[in-house]
């Protein structure tokens, strides 16, 4: 893909994360002599070395994966970010800190009627997960103000972790066609199930400690 095509793709998924609501990855010849046998034996020491920077340096690029800009589907290794909660303090959630777990990632906005709705199953799948070691779940608001983000969370008193995205930044790794949208990370790190809309809080509720659930059983 052209340097071009990839910038008008995130131009195309920045303007899709702001539209309204959705409802609906030959062998070495023996050397002769001690000379030879000499020379052949620094040569595979330089190898060695040569793979063991290679081995460094493909961990170090694997150390943050961003994704590839593109619309996910379950099976898709799940782009890491990091996103500050609002706590009143610089609590930040790591993705990268999170591997190991089941993830529940939902991508919101206030101004989204069926994001609001389902808020409350959130909470109660917060409530039923905050002591387990093998689950976490935050809600990322897109492209919205922390004044407006905060002013919503203490209105409602929800306590379950909710992230800022005033830039679209974390929105651009997970395009969409709509909001609410809910992506189930398994323990792996892989996607096991998209959620596009949201009906009511209950309904939501249920079907995402499904996937959970599910996902803790693999």
């Amino acid at each position: 893909m052209t340097k071009r095509s990839i910038i008008l793709s995130i131009i195309f998924a920045s303007v899709l994360m702001l539209q309204a609501c959705g409802d609906v990855l030959t062998p070495a010849t023996p050397a002769s002599t001690e000379e030879e046998v000499a020379v052949q034996e620094e040569s595979k020491a330089s190898v060695s070395e040569a793979s063991v920077s290679e081995t460094s340096a493909s961990e170090a690029q694997e150390e943050y994966y961003y994704g590839d800009y593109k619309e996910l589907s379950v099976g898709d290794r799940a782009p890491w970010f990091s996103a500050e909660i609002v706590s009143g303090s610089d609590t930040v959630f790591e993705m990268a800190d999170m591997q190991g777990k089941v993830i529940l990632i939902n991508f919101w906005a206030t101004w989204c009627p069926p994001c609001v709705r389902e808020m409350p199953a959130f909470d109660m799948l917060f409530s039923d997960y905050k002591d387990s070691d093998e689950v976490a779940i935050v809600a990322v608001d897109v492209c919205e103000d922390r004044k407006t983000v905060d002013k919503f969370v203490y209105d409602n008193g929800y306590m379950f972790p909710i992230a800022y995205d005033e830039e679209g930044n974390i929105g651009l790794q997970y395009p969409t066609d709509g909001i609410p949208y809910t992506v189930i990370v398994g323990k792996d790190g892989y996607i096991k199930n998209i959620h596009l809309g949201a009906m009511d809080a209950e309904t939501q509720y249920k079907e995402y400690k499904a996937d959970i659930e599910a996902a803790l059983a693999e």
